[in-house]
């Protein structure tokens, strides 16, 4: 077998690529700390962010759990609230129904002015209250009035009778008409 060698350009030529390669080596290897300290520089950089982050993103965890817990009371508060209110609306419903009719009847005929007596009324309720209390008693005794009251009217008129039948009585009844004239 024979050994071929190479021509010359040929070896030219590997030789150049071979120590362009080891330039581009050797360049690489210089600059490969300068890039690594830059490369750990930003790793530093993003893990500080990243933690920052990370503190960031447990606080929003706690606020969100005290907001859960909130939530949670107000859900509770207002389910209760709702439960009353249903208890509330089926005890009244049947009611509001047959007094819906009343209501609209009243709310329409209803004035400004009477609005106002109302009002007054009402703010006169304590005083109205005490009086009506002092007079009960005396009307719970009218009753018993009223028969006396016809006796004593009766015994005016049989008194009237008996005076205009004394003698000489017409005289003087004329003589006061003429003095109070």
């Amino acid at each position: 077998m024979a050994l071929v060698l190479p021509g010359r350009s040929s070896v030219v030529r590997s030789v150049s690529d071979v120590v362009h390669w080891s330039l581009s080596t050797v360049v690489f290897a210089v600059t490969l700390p300068s890039r690594l300290e830059a490369l750990l520089v930003s790793v530093e950089r993003l893990v500080a962010r990243i933690s920052q982050i990370a503190e960031n993103a447990d606080r929003v965890v706690v606020g969100a759990a005290s907001v859960t817990v909130r939530a949670e009371t107000l859900v509770e508060a207002v389910e209760q609230t709702s439960d009353i209110a249903q208890q509330l609306l089926e005890l009244y419903e049947p009611v509001a129904v047959q007094l819906a009719p009343l209501a609209a009847r009243f709310a329409d005929d209803l004035s400004e002015s009477e609005v106002t007596a109302a009002i007054t009324l009402i703010d006169k309720l304590p005083e109205l209250t005490e009086r009506v209390t002092a007079v009960l008693p005396i009307l719970a005794t009218l009753d018993s009035v009223s028969p006396e009251v016809h006796e004593l009217l009766g015994v005016v008129k049989d008194l009237k009778q008996a005076i205009v039948g004394v003698p000489g009585f017409h005289f003087f009844r004329k003589r006061g008409e003429n003095r109070e004239a």
